[in-house]
């Protein structure tokens, strides 16, 4: 009884060995298949990296000298070209404009320069009336005529031609403080000294002598004019002066005349217009 247990541990031995035989081919397989997988990883691998290195490596430098060379080839051309034809439209302008410019000196060459016609300057009589308006740039012209006896305006209407109403007296007279004051009415009327004295509010008013009113004016007693006097004196002006076309100021000599429109002389004196003519 005793030798019968060998023979058990016998079998099983064989067994573990069968067992081991048949999971063994199957170990082998799967390293089989890792070492080929290995294998299939290390070709590939090389192949790539060999395509690599095949590749020369290329400097910064001359590539972008190379890139330059280019640039330089192609675009300078352009450049050249489209100046150039600027350049020549600018002369082809240039030789029309001087072209145009002779042309046109050429004309006003031929052309003969026209006659500018000969101005005659009068010379006007030097008189503080003339000098006054011709310092206040008065538009006036003057008249002359000559008198024989005393200067009346009938008389100077007749020489100049016009009628007397236009032929304007200029009066000198004074209130009752000596105030002196002139007034402008036309050559064919009277003045009424009560009808100024109630317009101007003055109690009296009186006609000056001639001597009086040489010294207020500084001028002779038919020379008078309401320009260029010597003192500073309220200027009246009867309304109906300023209805007129045309109106004649003596002109500070005997026999001179400033031909005026009233608007002018309103303008210049700045006078009082009132109503005391009769």
């Amino acid at each position: 009884m005793k030798k019968a247990k060998p023979a058990k541990k016998k079998a099983s031995v064989k067994k573990r060995k069968a067992a081991k035989k048949a999971s063994a081919p199957k170990k082998k397989k799967t390293a089989a298949k890792k070492v080929n997988a290995k294998k299939k990883a290390v070709k590939k691998t090389p192949a790539k990296k060999k395509a690599k290195a095949t590749k020369k490596p290329v400097k910064k430098g001359k590539a972008t000298k190379k890139a330059k060379v280019a640039k330089k080839k192609a675009a300078p051309k352009k450049k050249k070209v489209i100046k150039k034809t600027a350049a020549k439209k600018a002369k082809i302008v240039k030789k029309a404009a001087s072209q145009k410019v002779k042309v046109a000196k050429k004309a006003l060459v031929k052309k003969p320069a026209a006659a500018k016609p000969k101005v005659e300057k009068v010379s006007l009589p030097s008189t503080r009336a003339i000098d006054d308006l011709q310092r206040q740039m008065a538009v006036f012209t003057v008249c002359s005529c000559q008198l024989e006896g005393p200067s009346t305006t009938a008389k100077v209407a007749a020489q100049l031609g016009v009628d007397e109403h236009c032929v304007i007296k200029t009066m000198v007279l004074e209130d009752e403080f000596g105030k002196p004051m002139l007034v402008l009415i036309p050559g064919d009327q009277e003045i009424s000294l009560e009808e100024l004295a109630a317009t101007i509010g003055a109690q009296q008013v009186s006609l000056c002598s001639a001597e009086l009113a040489e010294v207020h004016t500084g001028y002779e007693s038919d020379a008078t004019s309401p320009f260029g006097i010597q003192k500073v004196m309220p200027v009246f002006m009867e309304k109906s002066v300023a209805m007129m076309p045309e109106i004649y100021l003596g002109a500070g000599k005997r026999g001179l005349f400033a031909k005026m429109s009233p608007d002018e002389v309103i303008d210049k004196l700045k006078p009082f217009m009132v109503s005391v003519t009769k």
